[in-house]
């Protein structure tokens, strides 16, 4: 059985390579971020081998995450308020 991916990726005709900047657009968070299945992740490196402007997107957004993370500090909270928190994420959703 395909995943809905697959047959989404299978579909695209080769004339279609905006369609698949777009998709790699889409998947960009969840890649380096680590969230990425490995059929996604599949894609998205098949793609960037290919696409010079995609690969650049990723390095940008692998260099912004780390300089981002770099700087950031864990910070342990009540558990009430991370509950809040995700209460509202959620209620935007």
């Amino acid at each position: 059985m395909e995943s809905k991916f697959t047959e989404m990726y299978q579909k695209e005709s080769a004339d279609e390579k905006d369609g698949a900047c777009g998709q790699v657009a889409d998947l960009l968070d969840s890649v380096v971020d680590g969230e990425a299945s490995a059929e996604e992740q599949s894609f998205f490196n098949n793609h960037i081998e290919e696409c010079v402007s995609c690969f650049e997107s990723h390095q940008k957004q692998k260099l912004l995450k780390g300089l981002i993370s770099g700087h950031l500090k864990r910070v342990i909270v009540p558990e009430s308020l991370a509950l809040t928190i995700k209460a509202k994420i959620q209620e935007t959703i």
